[in-house]
């Protein structure tokens, strides 16, 4: 059984949710599933500042799960150069607009600072914000992409210059989809 934590951290909330839930890398067929961990659910809230009464409320991580599975297709279409359904804008915008943005002026060191957060409850503020990161980079035109490993699913930006990355970690799914190639060209 894999570590409850990830090895690595994705760029963005959205893409730290929907690998979550992943293949392996290996080819078993086998998926993991970090959400259902206490540990890994602190460890996601506390990477993106998200506070929550609760972490293990039961009502609260459905709708992680949920939201997870809107992302993964929104991102998955998107990395494919596919448009957006309607009914997948719809659902994104309901997100974004769970809690709504609340701007507030502050008192700073050089004078004042306008900060930016949002009101509601507070699992309405997590989903709010990592739906606002999946928007972002759909936005932003971000390179995302899923691991070229057929049997990893793991999505990840793209931040190379020319934005040839293929693989999730090089070392380890570039390394083995380049070792098994080696060893199907030795034998043919």
């Amino acid at each position: 059984m894999p570590s409850a934590l990830p090895r690595d951290w994705g760029a963005a909330p959205c893409l730290d949710l929907i690998n979550s839930r992943w293949s392996d890398h290996l080819g078993s067929g086998q998926f993991y599933d970090r959400l259902p961990e206490p540990r890994f659910r602190r460890a996601f809230l506390k990477r993106w500042n998200y506070r929550v009464g609760d972490p293990d409320d039961a009502a609260g991580r459905a709708r992680l799960v949920s939201l997870r599975g809107l992302v993964r297709d929104l991102l998955e279409r998107y990395a494919a150069g596919r448009p957006l359904t309607r009914s997948m804008h719809r659902r994104l915008d309901s997100e974004i607009n769970r809690a709504p943005v609340a701007l507030h002026l502050a008192r700073a060191s050089e004078g004042y600072a306008l900060t930016v957060g949002r009101s509601g409850g507070a699992w309405d503020v997590v989903t709010a914000d990592v739906a606002t990161s999946a928007a972002r980079l759909i936005a932003e035109g971000a390179s995302v992409k899923v691991c070229a490993n057929p049997d990893c699913s793991w999505m990840f930006m793209d931040e190379t210059r020319s934005r040839s990355r293929r693989w999730c970690n090089v070392s380890v799914c570039g390394s083995l989809v380049n070792v098994r190639r080696h060893r199907a060209a030795r034998h043919d």
